[in-house]
């Protein structure tokens, strides 16, 4: 299955608000705020165990009900999300918390964490092209 709107891997890096002109419909949404978006470190170990990374149902996933993202509360309609999130006062999921992944704060001026980053990124989709 090939995953929509991408031909090759690619990687996003995004923020937590969420508060984008980008994210216009429920597909856009829950490509990042369901499980069909996949952290890159799981990615990553994943094409290196198997060779390949393996891809989520999405037509479930990216059909699911809008959902907050931080207090998980439905909303029928992307306009009506965008209202909530930007006031909503939830503290963010723990697990972006604890690992870190998502949540990751990177100091601009810190090349050693950024060139991690891209370095495991550029290993990614080299062992992607290989396959």
């Amino acid at each position: 299955m090939q995953a929509p709107s991408m031909r090759q891997l690619h990687l996003h890096v995004i923020s937590q608000d969420f508060n984008s002109k980008h994210l216009k419909n429920k597909k856009h949404w829950n490509s990042f705020n369901t499980a069909f978006f996949r952290d890159s470190v799981d990615v990553m170990e994943e094409v290196n165990s198997c060779g390949k990374a393996r891809l989520q149902d999405d037509d479930k996933l990216l059909s699911m009900e809008l959902r907050c993202h931080r207090c998980r509360s439905a909303h029928p309609n992307i306009p009506r999300l965008k209202l909530h999130i930007t006031n909503c006062q939830a503290p963010f999921s723990a697990h972006l918390l604890e690992n870190g992944r998502l949540a990751m704060t990177i100091d601009p001026t810190n090349l050693d964490a950024l060139n991690k980053l891209f370095l495991g990124h550029k290993l990614l989709t080299e062992n992607k092209a290989e396959n």
